[in-house]
């Protein structure tokens, strides 16, 4: 299942279906506390946060927030769809991710990673600086 990277800034009427069924299960704190997934979304949006998903087949599986403060990239409150959950598609956002940011000379720092997570982080040249991961650029 390859998975395609996508800095999404006006979602289709599509992806806010697709990103609904994503934050769905998400921690209530990961929302802006608005009155639906949509309108705490479009509110970080607003707020210059970017949002990143993964695509397969025109649909959204994943997605991560991040924002930029000067050569670092913030990403936080990865989440990917229930039925796509072991699937890769999260490792095959953190590759993309990696891939750009070395490209670009960015160092990442991963926030509010889940568990399962860690070890992928850690596999990638992520190192653990409690709570956060941070991985320089190659």
């Amino acid at each position: 299942m390859p998975v395609h990277l996508e800095h999404i800034t006006q979602p289709t009427q599509q992806d806010w279906i697709d990103l609904g069924k994503i934050y769905t299960d998400a921690p209530q704190e990961w929302l802006t506390g608005a009155s639906d997934i949509q309108a705490s979304l479009q509110e970080l949006l607003d707020q210059g946060e970017w949002l990143i998903a993964g695509r397969f087949n025109a649909r959204l599986l994943g997605a991560l927030k991040a924002t930029k403060d000067g050569n670092t990239i913030n990403l936080r409150h990865l989440c990917v769809r229930n039925v796509t959950i072991k699937r890769g598609v999260a490792h095959q956002m953190l590759h993309h991710m990696n891939k750009w940011a070395d490209e670009n000379g960015y160092t990442l720092v991963a926030k509010d990673v889940p568990g399962e997570l860690a070890t992928s982080l850690v596999s990638r040249g992520f190192t653990q600086d409690s709570p956060n991961f941070i991985r320089n650029p190659k």
